[in-house]
């Protein structure tokens, strides 16, 4: 159910309706933080780890000097597991409903997921200039409240259902 779940956000979001000119909301990992907190650091694990790769898999290739072939495969997939499993082990105690806490969780942890993905990639393939931080945590804290929203709904998962 989770990962469908996913599927169908990773398809929502290659749509590009909340699109703004060059940014994109990340909510497959706005969606990997909302898992993690509801149900735990293996839940956080896992839907970090299949909307990681869908993202990976999406990005495809890059030609690189001496017109090599770099795929990405397996950044955001990482990262995306790691803080997903971070946060839904340690992070839960320090999580509230409230509409405030959700944002700058979503702000916070988009700034920290992004930042090890531009790690990861200067160290196995080079440094980019393209690499934006800010626009997308932006982004992601202004829409986590609704989406945090929708899927409570969906899910039908409340403070008071929370698993560990």
């Amino acid at each position: 159910m989770i990962g469908a779940g996913i599927l169908l956000v990773h398809l929502f979001v290659r749509t590009q309706l909340l699109d703004i000119d060059y940014f994109k909301p990340d909510l497959v990992f706005v969606t990997t933080i909302f898992f993690a907190l509801r149900r735990g650091g293996l839940t956080g694990l896992w839907a970090g780890f299949l909307g990681g790769l869908l993202l990976d898999v999406q990005l495809g290739e890059e030609d690189g000097i001496n017109g090599e072939k770099y795929y990405k495969l397996g950044l955001h997939m990482l990262s995306y597991s790691v803080v997903g499993y971070t946060v839904g082990k340690f992070g839960r105690n320090l999580y509230n409903e409230s509409i405030l806490s959700v944002a700058i969780t979503a702000f916070i942890l988009t700034l920290l997921a992004r930042a090890f993905v531009y790690f990861l990639y200067t160290f196995f393939f080079h440094a980019t200039a393209n690499y934006t931080f800010l626009p997308e945590a932006a982004y992601n804290f202004i829409l986590a409240v609704p989406f945090f929203y929708i899927l409570s709904w969906v899910y039908r998962m409340y403070s008071s259902e929370v698993h560990e």
